[in-house]
């Protein structure tokens, strides 16, 4: 095995409402290091980043963004790998992935062929049905990526292997994922030199809203014990949370600003301040280090490992915006519905705190999961108006595989029998339970919307009109279409 072209497939998404994210895809740029070391010659292509102009129109309201499966041809017939590997990150994506499969398939059967990321982790026998996938590597892959090839290359047993699925005449094969690799430190540095770092820079859509045009995601640690039922992360990260070394993340953050000019990173981890002293020494590290790097976490962390200390070391260490995972603004959901080891009164003093040091205050949120009321639902907007936050991320519980939502709702019948594993994205509505029906959530979510548009409204009048101006100005046509909607059901 000689030649490596691992793949970002490319993306479908609503036409009228973009909800996909190009961004440093550091899980490949993590394999990439691990493959360089043994030898391996690596090239990684991003589809959807590389493509991002590109949109077919596949009707529906959904397109497709990306390179064309003409130029991802073009691209393994021109590379000629042993290896073709694709990231198969989200349920809905996962035809595209298949794509390209077959696409290595046709041009050369020879090739071998791994499906790796959330997807593949959480259904490997419904990846490993399709005759174009000979592999499947569950969870972190860089281990096991590397003894992969020892047994491609014939020196192992495949049943040596751990986390990792192959056919064996015909039929699928699937060894549980048991070993997580414990000292983190001892991992390179992402392969960002296989990314096309400059083709990220200065896009409009990424993960989040940059304050700075040079970015790049980091991750410094793996694994959350927490048990929110909605979440299927573990599978991919395990539950016993691990971390990289103070240290070894500022020598990570040097490298990345003075290769790459990098000016403002994101903390990709599940929870980046689950450990307070550590994180305390990475931020104290970053103000004595004067990296003068600015940074926020899009994917969020727990506010019940928060302290106001470790708040004001944020902030001085470049910190611009705390976004929390509060997911409920009903504390019996959160204790019984999500299992959430959050209080709120806790969560409302760190909120109010970070507002008074001049933080940005961001709030994910979470509604329609079975076992919370719609009368619990609006206790979740009641609280993003409380603390003044008008427009919190607002995810519709959707039954990832993976997760306990997941079987709990195929076990009580609250997802249709002709479930289809398209309807797995945030806004679905697939759920409907005793309570309400997927239409009524539906309802909730608009009527919600719009009680905190109003709110901000009338508290902010001047800064509500020059959001609408800017608005207009971007997209005039979507914003006479989105106004027209907004007053005809208001």
């Amino acid at each position: 095995m000689k030649k490596a072209l691992l793949f970002v497939p490319p993306a479908f998404t609503f036409k009228d409402r973009l909800d996909i994210n190009p961004l440093p895809p550091l899980g490949l740029g993590y394999l990439g290091a691990v493959l360089e070391k043994v030898d391996v010659e690596v090239k990684i292509v991003d589809c959807l980043m590389e493509g991002w102009g590109n949109r077919v129109d596949l009707g529906d309201n959904v397109i497709r963004v990306g390179l064309s499966f003409e130029q991802i041809e073009g691209i393994i017939e021109d590379y000629g790998p042993d290896i073709v590997g694709v990231n198969m990150l989200f349920t809905k994506q996962r035809d595209n992935g298949h794509r390209i499969f077959e696409s290595a398939k046709r041009i050369d059967k020879g090739i071998i062929t791994i499906a790796g990321g959330a997807h593949a982790t959480a259904l490997p026998e419904s990846v490993l049905a399709d005759a174009n996938v000979d592999f499947v590597v569950l969870g972190e892959g860089e281990d096991t990526m590397i003894d992969l090839v020892s047994v491609i290359e014939g020196r192992r047993d495949a049943a040596s292997l751990d986390g990792v699925g192959f056919k064996s005449n015909g039929q699928p094969i699937v060894i549980p994922k048991t070993q997580f690799i414990a000292d983190l430190d001892a991992l390179p540095f992402p392969a960002r030199h296989l990314l096309s770092m400059e083709g990220y820079f200065g896009l409009r859509d990424s993960h989040g809203t940059r304050m700075k045009r040079r970015f790049s995601p980091i991750i410094t640690s793996r694994g959350c014990p927490a048990k929110c039922t909605f979440c299927s992360a573990h599978m991919v990260w395990g539950r016993k949370f691990r971390q990289r070394s103070p240290e070894n993340v500022i020598a990570e953050m040097k490298h990345i600003k003075e290769k790459y000019g990098i000016e403002e990173i994101m903390f990709e981890d599940d929870n980046v301040t689950l450990n307070v002293k550590r994180a305390e020494r990475i931020f104290d590290l970053m103000i004595e280090e004067k990296l003068d790097l600015v940074w926020d976490t899009p994917n969020g962390v727990a506010a019940f490992a928060l302290t106001e200390s470790l708040v004001d070391k944020m902030k001085g260490s470049g910190c611009y915006c705390l976004n929390l995972a509060l997911e409920s603004g009903n504390q019996y959901v959160l204790d019984n519905v999500i299992k959430k080891p959050l209080k709120l009164e806790r969560a409302r003093e760190l909120v109010r705190y970070a507002q008074s040091i001049g933080l940005r205050v961001g709030i994910f949120l979470i509604v329609g999961v079975p076992g919370e009321t719609k009368e619990q639902m609006w206790d979740s907007f009641r609280l993003a108006k409380e603390l003044g936050i008008y427009s919190p991320f607002i995810s519709v519980a959707t039954p990832y595989p993976g997760s306990a939502l997941y079987d709990s709702c195929r076990e009580k019948g609250y997802i249709p029998d002709d479930f289809s594993l398209d309807d797995l994205y945030i806004r679905s509505f697939s759920i409907s339970t005793e309570n309400w029906t997927g239409e009524e959530l539906r309802q909730v979510l608009e009527q919600g919307q719009k009680f905190l548009l109003r709110a901000r409204m009338r508290r902010h009048p001047f800064e509500f009109l020059k959001i609408v101006w800017g608005a207009f100005l971007a997209e005039p046509r979507s914003f006479f279409r989105k106004a027209l909607t907004f007053a005809a059901n208001r």
